[in-house]
């Protein structure tokens, strides 16, 4: 896949982590937000099972790979 990732793509690979992945909290952050003026929301990828977010990407790619090379 080259440059951005279609609408559809994202979605196959949401449906693909979905069945494997519990989703993680989205916390606002209010110190952050009066820092920056903005309201700051930040997604905990750490409570994930393994602690961080980079399974998706390896996840989503061996499924594919497995779908075009079973």
């Amino acid at each position: 896949m080259s440059g951005l990732p279609t609408k559809q793509q994202l979605e196959s690979a949401a449906g693909i982590i979905s069945v494997h992945m519990p989703p993680t909290p989205i916390i606002r952050w209010p110190l952050l937000a009066e820092r920056t003026g903005a309201e700051v929301w930040v997604k905990h990828e750490n409570h994930t099972p393994i602690g961080a977010f980079k399974i998706r990407g390896g996840l989503n790619f061996m499924t594919k790979l497995h779908e075009a090379e079973p």
